[in-house]
């Protein structure tokens, strides 16, 4: 039976040497076949052989064939040891003897890793990175969507569905609620009057998420109970940078507004609240100051996340919330007039929330693109350079393999030497790295704040250096180990040029075109971008953004309250204006490009809205000086005076837009608006100019202003806007001092001028021009070298040619005019599939341009112009060399 059974098996095998005996080439047929024949035989002669032996012998046997398979195993492991010590020692030897072409390469490699390591680590920390929480992959938040618009998302529901959601649902171990964090209030430490960032959030909001403190203890359920000796926990960061991690900050007693609350804890240093790039320094429960609003069943103003339970699917816990949420609906009186978003969604909260995603995700993306392409451009001139080496060590290969050496141990040199190369270049890329990275962080910097902290070098993105530069090392390094490996020892022995320089030319070449394409790629996008940069700086924003100071002012709400505050907002801007050189002095809620706008809902006479959008308008109260500090222009009509005040009737003033929507060709000078925030009456005395209200971008939006001393909502802070001469900055102090003597209790905040704050808003886009721009030119730079090294490497190899055709009456200029003319069929060739590459790709950044369309003509024909002119400058130089060549001693040559 087992005779039966190996003869079956071996008759497949003979089958299988017949069907491959047929695909193979004829060369080889015979001699494959024999030593398949001849191992078959010793097969069945050693299973014959093994069938006559008994039981004690056949255990010897395998005792004795494995002891032989360990110790043949671990030979051919130190045999492994040591020729890669061998390998890595002679590597070192080569890259020590060539300096130059070291030095270039790693350098070189350093650059685009350093920029891949840098852009990646940015991208880890905004994109990637999750909550440094307990299992945060169990986290959601609980947001509403619109049926209409999928991609929007608001806050949770009124807080009375959301206490039912907490006794109802089955599906979360527990809810917690938390609001966006306050930036810049006013609190009051030891007497002295500082700001910080506030959140408020529940009591159960740090158990949810699974925060442990790093000092005394996080809030309680029973913590949103107290009404006295109100708790709070501030972060390790604000511990350290305004108590100097004292630990005697348990139990110090902190004023924030009319509430004072005792410190009773320290978040753990690597937690920096839910919100990335927005600071949390104070945490306090979210009765403090948002007890009103827990009350309505109107009003949407807080966040709610959950921790699902394990095994919970995430459709069946939405479902289930969707479903307390409509009983609530149906249970709200009047509740569907207000035509809030209607469903209840669950995303993610394991990254936290992703404002500063949606944000900086394209961009981060883009430039990771394009530091990528700046890495394959290094990689490609690295490769031409270590195949030119490998031209050179043509005749040490041959003898190699003449002397015994098989072609896969030169492989496995050429590789190892490429890996050392790399290895190199990545650790000093590395540095490049810590040192790129916190530059990307202060160009990406919002406000007067940073994105985010510089992030740090971490596993993962050790992790991501190490896979580059191993990638980097084949990417580059297999051509030239290839070459090394195919040598013909003969040819190479006599010294001939043979084929491989050939071939080496011909990889070069096709390396230089693949290096212009990509070349002209990122030009056309650094140029898309400077496009968009100078665009947006030259929008007519409809003010005056020179001369101008402002600040924000809070007084101490115990304080300045009712007529007290009145008088404060008209004292103020009094003293200010008598100081020297201050031209006009004006008060507002927010400013031009200030964002966070309040929209109300109006109502005109003679205007029908077709929709509920129609009647929302964006309100700002300002002071009588407003439009004249800022610049914008009054169209018809006139401004605010002092005389427009809490006893005056009510009046108002529209902008552009929002005066021909609402009255078309009308006059509406005289007329009257509701606004139904407080169902009162204002008249319309004035239109001015439009100016960009929320950010550059944007077109002119509806506006309505309203005296500071007839107001919608009453504010108690505001913004002081000061014009002054060419030097702003230099009424800093004395506009304090007299801010001071107008009362102790006001804190000055975000002191800077209206041209930072404007050229702020370009921080995204300024940074994207400026870096793409960079990587740009050393991408063209790159592609310049290859070129030139390519060319030279031709003229060189070429030179008797070159000396046959002027020995035949070929002039020096005929002579140019050939290198040129091969060069420029080259770069045309790049420019071709560079200029398909960037017409394909270029649509994909269409939403960071402005003003201009991804395939511009004007960009890309300035993109190609420069490249081309560069081109031909890194061809000259080997063409004029080309055409210097004394025919008597280029015929010497072989």
């Amino acid at each position: 039976m087992a005779d039966s059974t190996r003869t079956t098996r071996f008759r497949f095998w003979r089958r299988l040497i017949r069907f491959i005996g047929v695909i193979v080439p004829r060369r080889f047929r015979t001699r494959f076949r024999q030593e398949w024949e001849a191992e078959l035989e010793y097969r069945e002669e050693m299973l014959a052989r093994w069938d006559r032996l008994d039981w004690r012998n056949k255990l010897e046997l395998l005792w004795r064939s494995l002891g032989a398979f360990w110790d043949a195993l671990w030979l051919q492991r130190q045999r492994l040891e040591e020729d890669l010590f061998q390998d890595i020692r002679y590597g070192l030897r080569m890259l020590r003897t060539h300096k130059a072409l070291t030095a270039v390469a790693v350098f070189s490699i350093a650059l685009g890793i350093g920029a891949n390591t840098a852009i990646f680590s940015l991208i880890d920390a905004v994109l990637l990175k999750l909550l440094p929480v307990e299992k945060p992959e169990q986290l959601y938040f609980i947001i509403n969507a619109s049926p209409n618009s999928p991609g929007d998302e608001g806050p949770a529901p009124p807080y009375p569905c959301f206490e039912r959601f907490l006794k109802q649902q089955q599906s979360f171990s527990d809810l917690a609620a938390f609001v966006n964090p306050y930036t810049g209030t006013r609190i009051s430490i030891d007497g002295q009057v500082d700001e910080a960032g506030i959140q408020y959030v529940s009591g159960n909001f740090f158990s949810v998420l699974g925060i442990n403190p790093a000092l005394g203890r996080t809030l309680s359920p029973a913590d949103d109970a107290m009404t006295d000796g109100i708790a709070a926990v501030i972060s390790y960061n604000y511990w350290t940078t305004r108590f100097g991690q004292n630990p005697a900050v348990i139990g110090k007693v902190v004023q924030i507004g009319d509430k004072s609350v005792t410190i009773i804890g320290v978040t753990p240093a690597e937690f920096n609240g839910v919100y990335p790039g927005t600071p949390v320094d104070i945490s306090v429960p979210i009765r403090m100051g948002k007890a009103k609003d827990m009350a309505s069943s109107y009003n949407w103003w807080f966040w709610a996340v959950g921790r699902l339970k394990p095994g919970i699917e995430v459709e069946h816990a939405r479902v289930e919330l969707d479903t307390i949420y409509k009983t609530f609906i149906a249970d709200t009186k009047n509740f569907g007039a207000l035509k809030f978003l209607d469903r209840i969604e669950l995303a993610s909260a394991s990254k936290g929330m992703n404002w500063l995603r949606k944000q900086y995700s394209k961009p981060l993306l883009a430039l990771m693109a394009i530091v990528a392409l700046v890495l394959l451009i290094a990689c490609a001139n690295v490769a031409n350079l270590l195949l030119a080496r490998a031209t050179v060590r043509r005749k040490e290969f041959a003898v190699r393999l003449a002397l015994g050496a098989s072609r896969l141990r030169l492989l496995r040199q050429m590789l190892t030497e490429s890996l050392l190369l790399v290895s190199l270049g990545g650790l000093l890329g590395l540095l490049f790295a810590r040192w790129g990275s916190a530059v990307l962080v202060n160009l990406l910097s919002v406000g007067p704040g940073k994105l985010l902290d510089n992030p740090p070098l971490d596993h993962r993105v050790l992790l991501f250096t190490t896979g580059m530069t191993l990638l980097t090392g084949l990417l580059f390094g297999l051509a030239p180990a290839l070459q090394a490996a195919r040598i013909d020892p003969n040819p190479a022995l006599k010294d001939s040029t043979g084929t491989s320089r050939i071939g080496r030319l011909r990889v070069g070449k096709s390396l230089v075109v693949a290096q212009v394409g990509i070349s002209l790629l990122l030009l056309v996008g650094a140029g898309l971008f400077l496009r968009t940069l100078y665009n947006l700086k030259n929008v007519d924003v409809g003010f005056q953004r020179d001369g101008v100071l402002t600040m924000g002012v809070k007084p101490e709400e115990k304080v300045y309250q009712g007529t007290r505050l009145s008088s404060l907002w008209k004292e103020l801007p009094a003293r200010v204006e008598r100081l020297p050189g201050v031209r006009s002095v004006s008060l507002s809620d927010r400013i031009p490009l200030g964002g966070g706008s309040l929209d109300i809902a109006v109502r005109v006479p003679g205007f029908t809205p077709s929709s509920d959008q129609d009647r929302n308008i964006a309100l700002s109260q300002v002071s009588p000086g407003y439009f004249q500090t800022f610049g914008i222009a009054l169209r018809t009509g006139r401004v605010f005076t002092d005389s427009d005040n809490e006893t005056a009737p009510k009046v108002a003033l529209l902008n552009e837009s929002a005066a021909r929507f609402y009255f078309g060709d009308r006059n509406p000078i005289g007329e009257q608006i509701t606004i139904l925030h407080r169902i009162s009456d204002y008249q319309v005395v004035g239109v001015v100019k439009d100016s960009r209200y929320r950010n550059l971008r944007e077109p002119d939006t509806r506006v309505i202003y309203v005296p500071i001393l007839q107001p919608i909502e009453q504010r108690g802070g505001l913004v002081l806007a000061v014009r002054t001469g060419d030097r702003p900055t230099e009424l800093i102090n004395p506009i304090r001092d007299e801010v001071r003597a107008a009362g102790s209790d006001i804190l000055l905040t975000n002191i800077t001028t209206l041209s930072e704050h404007v050229d702020r808003k370009l921080v995204q886009e300024r940074s994207i021009a400026t870096l793409s721009l960079i990587f740009g030119l050393l991408a063209l730079l790159l592609a310049a070298i290859g070129l030139y090294g390519v060319l030279s490497y031709d003229v060189a190899r070429r030179t008797h040619e070159i000396g046959v055709r002027m020995a035949l009456g070929a002039s020096s200029r005929r002579v140019m005019q050939l290198v040129m003319r091969e060069t420029l069929g080259w770069v045309v060739l790049g420019v071709t599939l560079g200029l398909g590459a960037a017409l394909a790709t270029t649509r994909w950044v269409e939403s960071l341009l402005f003003g201009l369309k991804p395939r511009d003509p004007l960009t890309i024909g300035l993109a190609m112009l420069v490249l081309l002119a560069v081109a031909a400058v890194a061809g000259y130089l080997p063409a004029r060399r080309a055409a210097r060549v004394d025919p008597l001693v280029a015929l010497r040559r072989e």
